[in-house]
């Protein structure tokens, strides 16, 4: 893996070879930082969490419910006896325990498929976190890269202003000396305060750059933050004869976007299951005991029996298999599988059109980054080209044989030929992570 350069001595960066050194913040550390403070993220991994609960949940329905209870009840006037179950007119105390059980056995499989859904929309919401985390990502490097782009400017617009300096300092001395008029010199005071103004302009958009990255990281605006300008290619030759076809495939498999309607879908058809199942009949074991106790109850004495007495010899069991038919419900099953079966028809056309958006930008993207290399090649051969002029013209210069507009003429081509080196080299390997995220499914360098 060759390392790129962007900024540095003359602002430009080959597709090989490192022209600088490392500085704190490189692009991936900044993404990191980015994901772990954005209240977007935060947000989307408390959705996780929440969805996480939903599902467990699911699965705990398989378990038979078990409850106690007891109450304490006084009674006063006509009242009905509980040890005779008959109608008496006095005051006394009851008091009841029990404890029930309860296990569903079949509902036309409506927990089974429930749990399946849950697992699904589970699966959809970490799905979404990634996504969150993708568009967090994408903000990130489009600014970081924006970054360097205007320290690269900056770069060149302090070396065009040195030249410009530098000529002024010399041209000074020849007119001081009588081997060049004044009219040059104002020429060269006129660019030099042209240059000037460019370099504040290029400072000025790099601190509004800086603060940008910041803003998008959720850095504190306060604080320091030195960027590493050296970018490690990505590319590979495997990339450079990738095909369109080839691309979506590994696109399909990697990105959290057609997975997550893909899980959207799923769940959608197991909540289609679930409404069918509505229909069925409900099939349920029941078993309990209770006891009781009464001051009506007495013994032969006419006293009242004891506590531990009436709890042990008052208590009672069951076991019950009950079924129930759904005979009519006000139509409310129907709709509801209406309903389930048109949200299937609705996540459908949600995945179909999110593979038709992916299959037309992995089409754009591959286009986009050839174009941005062959946009690059051709700004190196006119940086080339520029700068030999160049050089002639301070040679001519220098001899007297051409004046000190047509130096600045090739000056500015040169000014240019680097800004469209810097530029187009920048967007060639923008264009190149993304297309390395579409294979691999990761914005991040390693």
């Amino acid at each position: 893996m060759k390392p790129y350069l962007f900024i540095g001595g003359l602002c430009l960066f080959l597709f090989a070879g490192i022209l600088n050194g490392q500085s704190v913040w490189d692009v991936d550390k900044c993404i990191q930082y980015s994901w772990d403070n954005n209240l977007s993220v935060r947000s989307q991994q408390l959705g996780v969490r929440i969805q996480k609960t939903d599902y467990l949940q699911a699965n705990n329905n398989l378990l038979p419910s078990l409850s106690a209870e007891s109450s304490l009840n006084q009674y006063y006037g006509r009242s009905i006896d509980p040890s005779t179950n008959t109608y008496i007119d006095v005051q006394f105390l009851n008091n009841t325990y029990g404890v029930y059980t309860a296990v569903e056995i079949f509902s036309g499989f409506m927990k089974i498929n429930t749990i399946a859904m849950e697992r699904f929309n589970y699966q959809a919401e970490k799905n979404k976190l990634q996504q969150v985390k993708n568009e967090v990502a994408f903000s990130v490097i489009n600014t970081y890269f924006d970054v360097l782009l205007k320290e690269g400017l900056s770069s060149i617009a302090w070396e065009n202003f040195q030249l410009s300096r530098e000529q002024l300092d010399y041209t000074t001395k020849l007119v001081n000396v009588g081997r060049k008029a004044g009219t040059d010199l104002l020429e060269i005071e006129a660019n030099l305060a042209a240059d000037s103004f460019l370099l504040v302009q290029a400072h000025h958009l790099l601190i509004q750059a800086s603060l940008d990255l910041k803003y998008q990281m959720n850095y504190p605006l306060d604080d320091s933050l030195d960027i590493d300008t050296v970018i490690f290619s990505l590319f590979s030759q495997t990339m450079d004869t990738l095909s369109m076809v080839e691309l979506f495939g590994l696109a399909s498999e990697t990105l959290p976007d057609m997975k997550m309607v893909e899980n959207q879908l799923s769940a959608a058809k197991k909540a289609v299951n679930i409404s069918q199942g509505s229909f069925s009949p409900r099939i349920g074991f029941y078993a309990g005991w209770n006891t009781a106790y009464a001051t009506t109850l007495k013994d032969d004495n006419n006293l009242v029996i004891p506590f531990p007495d009436q709890f042990s010899n008052n208590g009672s069991e069951y076991l019950s298999l009950g079924i129930e038919i759904p005979l009519f419900t006000k139509l409310s099953k129907y709709t509801k599988l209406s309903k389930s079966k048109l949200e299937y028809q609705q996540a459908k056309v949600q995945y179909d059109d999110e593979a038709h958006k992916l299959l037309m930008g992995v089409e754009r993207s591959l286009t986009d980054w050839r174009s941005a290399r062959a946009e690059y090649a051709s700004a190196q051969k006119q940086l080339l080209q520029s700068q030999k002029a160049f050089e002639a013209a301070e040679k001519k210069l220098e001899k007297g044989m051409i004046n000190i507009i047509e130096y600045y003429i090739q000056k500015n081509k040169v000014f240019r030929a680097k800004t469209e080196v810097l530029r187009t080299g920048l967007q060639a390997l923008l264009k190149e992570r993304y297309i390395r995220f579409l294979m691999t499914g990761s914005l991040l360098s390693t």
